[in-house]
């Protein structure tokens, strides 16, 4: 099977892009060393997780789509912003002592970003816009889920009508439509991110649910 194509990209819309997966990078680091502060890991689980947090997402993205080897091989750069990321939080830790919600912001804010992202890499391949949405919404939650699964937590997507996912998959979709109207490439980013961020911090902010699967009260009963 042939690769997937590259679209050229604009010198503005690849800076951009890369502007914002460093900033990510960083951002979910940060939610990787709380969350490790929260578990009392020592420094080098601390790093550990920064740095899986950082790269799950982008790690099984391009490893789906053969882009080999992945993103923080070809720059080891990602594996420096999470590393520094890390060693700058850690002994602000010992000062002050974060919320329990803390991790919620940054946590936010690198699904945003990151949905963004996966979207945008994905597209340049030539992929359907049906693989763009699930590969964009892959890339802004699997750090989130490597993260909690490794700190002995819930992951988000997977609490009882958590918007969580359900958070990116909508910005993920209106990347693609704009993508299909040829709305300028920072509008979209700006559009795609907004989104996700807006329906993440509103779930948060006034506990808004999904709903759930009702349970039969009599299943378990004869009939």
């Amino acid at each position: 099977m042939s690769a997937p194509r590259v679209v050229p990209m604009e010198i503005s819309t690849q800076l951009l892009l890369t502007t914002a997966d460093f900033a990510g990078t960083a951002v979910f680091a940060a939610t990787g060393v709380l969350a490790s502060s929260r578990r009392r890991m020592d420094w080098i689980g601390a790093l550990v997780l920064a740095i899986v947090t950082a790269t799950g997402g982008g790690t099984l993205r391009d490893l789906l789509t053969g882009q080999l080897p992945v993103f923080w091989i070809r720059q080891p750069l990602y594996l420096w912003i999470a590393t520094g990321t890390a060693i700058f939080l850690l002994p602000l830790l010992h000062r002050i002592r974060f919320p329990e919600r803390a991790l919620l912001l940054p946590d936010a804010i690198g699904l945003a970003l990151y949905t963004w992202i996966g979207c945008e890499k994905v597209q340049l391949l030539g992929l359907p816009g049906i693989v763009v949405v699930l590969l964009g919404v892959m890339t802004g939650t699997a750090g989130g889920i490597i993260r909690d699964v490794l700190s002995a937590q819930i992951p988000n997507i997977l609490l009882k009508g958590e918007l969580y996912a359900a958070a990116s998959i909508p910005g993920a979709v209106l990347f693609v439509v704009l993508q299909s109207l040829n709305v300028e490439p920072h509008r979209i980013a700006a559009a795609c991110m907004l989104a996700v961020l807006a329906i993440r911090l509103a779930a948060i902010r006034w506990h808004l649910m999904l709903p759930t699967i009702a349970e039969d009260s009599d299943s378990g009963g004869t009939h």
